[in-house]
C-alpha cells in the first residue's frame, strides 16, 4: 500500500504547492533544473562551479548560491544574478539571507533550503506573494570550498488585476 506524504503544517501555510519530482512550468527554472541533472551525472550533488559555469545567462540573472552558516539557522548568499537581487531585496551580490529586503520571501527560503539539504534531491515550490505567482527551485550542490549548498533559482509571473496577492 503506497501513502502520500504529509506536509508539515508549517510549510502548507509557507507554499502552495511542494514538488519533490519537480515539473517547473518557468522557462529559466525549467533549464536550471536540466543543467543540474546533466551535471549531477552519478554523484549526490555537483560542484556549484560546474552550474555556474554551464547555464545560461539568464538563468543565471535569477540564481543564488546559499550556503549553510555553521551554528544558525541563516545561509550565506553568494553570485545572486542581477534579476534574483531585487527580486530579494538583497544591495549586493552576496551577504546573508537573515539580510535580504524581502523578509517574507526570506523565511520562505529558510525553510525550504534545509528540506532540500535533507532529501539531498531538488525541490519546487511555488506560492503567491504581493500579487506575483513565484516558482522556486532549490538544488543541492556542492560550493567552491567543498562544502554542502544550494543553487536557487526564482522566477515570477505578475497576476491579472483581480486575483489574490496575499
Amino acid at each position: 500500500m503506497t501513502e502520500l506524504a504529509r506536509t508539515p503544517p508549517q510549510l502548507r501555510r509557507l507554499f502552495r504547492t511542494i514538488d519533490f519530482a519537480p515539473l517547473p512550468q518557468h522557462v529559466a527554472v525549467g533549464k536550471a533544473l536540466e543543467v543540474w541533472r546533466e551535471k549531477r551525472g552519478s554523484r549526490l550533488a555537483p560542484p556549484a562551479a560546474d552550474i555556474q559555469g554551464a547555464a545560461a545567462t539568464a538563468v543565471l540573472d535569477l540564481s543564488i548560491l546559499a550556503e549553510p552558516v555553521r551554528g544558525s539557522e541563516d545561509f550565506a548568499i553568494s553570485g545572486a544574478g542581477s534579476q534574483a537581487r531585487p527580486i530579494m531585496g538583497l544591495q549586493a551580490a552576496s551577504g546573508r539571507l537573515s539580510q535580504a529586503g524581502e523578509r517574507r520571501l526570506a523565511v520562505r527560503l529558510r525553510r525550504l533550503f534545509p528540506l532540500t539539504i535533507e532529501y539531498g534531491e531538488p525541490v519546487l515550490v511555488r506560492f503567491v506573494e504581493k500579487g506575483r505567482s513565484f516558482e522556486v527551485l532549490a538544488t543541492p550542490v556542492e560550493s567552491h570550498s567543498g562544502a554542502r549548498a544550494l543553487f536557487c533559482t526564482m522566477a515570477f509571473d505578475e497576476l491579472p488585476v483581480g486575483q489574490p496577492k496575499r
